[in-house]
């Protein structure tokens, strides 16, 4: 008898998508009899925490802090406000993988014209995150552990240059030790996930004590004024530094649509049905399905995917949002604490900004605690950036390319760990090109120019039965959120840094 012909959901440009019978439960995935509040958050709650295990790093542990003692805490507004839009906007993308399987990178790809989309997405995914400024900011902190003082502080300019050669050579190694840890494992995101709960758990609470007990009652006073005084901006503020912050409050801004990748291989809606990237030890050859696929409409299936729906909104609302606020919030109150105001952090030394503060106060433990949190704060944010990069590239070539797909015989890791080893030889090259700070910068304002996903977002949507479409409400906070990333862009790179003309 011959097979029966699979149903087809025709969905943009690109192939089709397969039409599945029956869209499983959070039960079925997760392998649980009851969602209890507890197991939601220990085992289907995931991919928020992967996110802020990257975000808890870049604009926590050093925008922040830099913003904060050069402007004081009036500009607080911003942490609640880009993390509310952020959240609204993950809500937005990941919702779709879920619906469909495919991240988001492959599906805005089915968008007219799919040539165009798929070579622009691989540029503005480059350019936003290979960047290794991560890598190097966090040898900076090894390095403290290592010479026992910050690098480049307090120095005659010859030892300085010394030290600069020496954090980079220690970069590469961070790098290389970040391959070596996405190795293992049956999955690569299981790996991730186990880290980034450790990290943004055990930093953020250490943080939130240490800023209890040392952080002053009139920065803290600031710091509940800065909430309100939304629209404000100081005089003559740095805007790149500014536009840098903006889009590194909460995770990576305007590309937040990177994040759908950690729900696709969670397991979460249709993602479950379509398969993950394994890792090399201790995986096993997964058959992703490069195309997506989307549940047939019925009344159970439409019933499950409200339930998946909520799952999601939790996910944002109680584990991205409010650990984005408090691990933005935190680290610039305590350093402002410790460094008077209007203080310039070294580019080097940023790292390790509080270190020599807590070793007067603690002796050496202070030192090398304080300078061990920033270490893994940043690796952390480095190996969450080195694998975003390397996943979401993977995939747009694996759904985009049959000729990628047959060379690497039916096996993504053919594909994953010589993608990461090539941007890790191109990282070498750019480590040794500015110092951490600079490259930082760099690659959060680019990712607000991300902003032009949101009409592609509004495109599929479209074309989707009226049941499945995000809701009315979300769009004005989409838009607004899109206008407000090319804001800084064109604020920062167009007339900032192209125009030379200041617009504060």
């Amino acid at each position: 008898m011959a097979e029966k012909e699979k149903e087809r959901y025709y969905l943009g440009q690109g192939p089709p998508l397969e039409v599945v019978d029956r869209l499983p439960t959070p039960e079925e995935v997760f392998k649980v009899p009851k969602l209890t509040g507890w197991k939601l958050f220990a085992t289907v709650f995931g991919p928020s925490f992967t996110a802020l295990g990257g975000a808890l790093g870049s604009g926590e542990w050093l925008m922040g802090p830099t913003v904060a003692t050069r402007y004081g805490m009036d500009l607080f507004w911003f942490i609640w406000v880009g993390c509310m839009f952020q959240t609204i906007y993950n809500i937005a993308f990941c919702r779709f993988t879920m619906l469909v399987g495919e991240p988001a990178i492959v599906y805005m790809a089915r968008v007219y014209p799919r040539r165009f989309w798929i070579a622009w997405n691989v540029v503005v995914l480059f350019f936003a995150l290979a960047w290794p400024g991560w890598a190097l900011a966090a040898a900076t902190a090894l390095g403290s552990i290592v010479m026992g003082r910050v690098p480049g502080v307090g120095v005659p300019p010859e030892v300085a240059a010394a030290d600069a050669v020496f954090v980079r050579y220690l970069g590469i190694g961070l790098f290389l030790f970040t391959f070596f840890v996405v190795m293992f494992g049956g999955k690569i995101y299981n790996t991730l996930e186990l880290i980034f709960r450790f990290k943004v758990l055990f930093v953020t609470f250490t943080v939130f004590i240490l800023a209890l007990i040392y952080g002053k009652p009139e920065i803290w006073a600031r710091a509940a004024a800065g909430y309100f005084k939304v629209g404000y901006v100081p005089p003559g503020a740095d805007v790149f530094l500014l536009g840098g912050w903006w889009g590194y409050t909460g995770w990576l801004s305007a590309i937040n649509f990177l994040m759908s990748n950690w729900y696709r291989d969670k397991g979460y809606g249709v993602g479950s049905l379509v398969g993950y990237i394994p890792a090399i030890i201790g995986g096993k050859k997964i058959e992703i399905s490069p195309v997506g696929k989307i549940f047939r409409f019925t009344p159970e299936n439409l019933s499950t995917w409200k339930r998946w729906e909520r799952i999601l909104v939790w996910d944002q609302w109680l584990i991205f949002f409010p650990f984005g606020v408090i691990g933005m919030s935190f680290p610039a109150i305590l350093v402002a604490s410790f460094v008077p105001l209007g203080t310039k952090l070294p580019e080097w030394g940023i790292a390790a900004h509080v270190a020599t503060q807590f070793g007067a106060l603690w002796g050496p433990v202070g030192y090398y605690f304080i300078s061990f949190i920033g270490l893994i704060v940043l690796w952390g944010t480095q190996l969450q950036i080195m694998d975003t990069l390397t996943r979401n590239m993977t995939d747009l070539l694996w759904s985009t390319s049959e000729g990628i797909r047959k060379w690497a015989k039916g096996d993504v890791r053919r594909i994953y760990y010589p993608f990461m080893a090539c941007y890790i030889a191109f990282a070498m090259w750019a480590i040794w090109q500015a110092p951490p700070l600079i490259i930082l910068l760099l690659s959060a304002n680019i990712a607000n120019f991300g902003g032009y996903a949101v009409i592609l977002l509004h495109i599929l949507e479209r074309k989707l039965p009226k049941e499945l479409r995000l809701r009315w409400y979300y769009w004005p906070f989409l838009y607004a959120y899109a206008i407000l990333c090319w804001f800084w862009f064109v604020a920062v790179f167009i007339l900032g840094r192209l125009l030379n003309i200041k617009i504060f």
